[in-house]
């Protein structure tokens, strides 16, 4: 394993933590009628940032692992799965949008700031349209949950990931300036 390999994997692993930190201490519960709460969170900003900062491969597995390993300890082992490839596709979207955005060297400190956002807000539109039916799909097609309430839950899924995500967008924007410098890009 090389140097680089050993640091990529590392910073994959802090991000993680730092996605399931955020989800299990920093969510706030809302409900949202029939029985289901909306979970707004700040953890898909280090998603964003994991992918902009390390690429496709550790940027979406360290949010897809992060936060199915903070479903399962919170005891939502049904929603797991489903976490999984709904923040692997986040993750994914968000640094391949990057690295269309970001093909040159990141310099100048307002590009970075607009490039950061709108990669992280492709990525949240991904997410926004996907995990809704994926969640969907898992809680009627495989656990046979009733049509209806599997519906009000994609719904659900849909009002909550919009508003994390926004905010997520912009907290990543911030995160991504701080930490570009250490990353080993120069900044205006």
């Amino acid at each position: 394993m090389t140097k680089e390999q050993v640091h990529k994997l590392t910073l994959a692993g802090l991000f993680a933590a730092m996605a399931f930190a955020c989800f299990s201490y920093l969510r706030i519960e809302i409900p949202m009628g029939m029985g289901l709460t909306g979970k707004i969170y700040v953890g898909h900003a280090f998603i964003m940032v994991s992918a902009l900062l390390l690429g496709a491969k550790y940027g979406a597995l360290s949010g897809a692992v992060g936060l199915f390993l903070a479903d399962v300890l919170a005891g939502y082992t049904t929603s797991a799965p489903p976490t999984f490839l709904a923040k692997f596709l986040l993750g994914w979207a968000v640094a391949e949008a990057g690295k269309h955005l970001f093909s040159a060297k990141l310099n100048a400190s307002a590009t970075l700031g607009r490039g950061v956002l709108f990669a992280c807000l492709v990525g949240s539109l991904v997410n926004v349209v996907t995990e809704p039916v994926i969640r969907f799909s898992f809680k009627y097609f495989i656990l046979g949950v009733p049509y209806a309430v599997s519906y009000a839950s994609a719904i659900n899924c849909a009002v909550s990931m919009a508003v994390s995500n926004v905010v997520s967008s912009l907290l990543a924007v911030v995160l991504c300036k701080a930490t570009v410098p250490m990353m080993g890009f120069k900044k205006a």
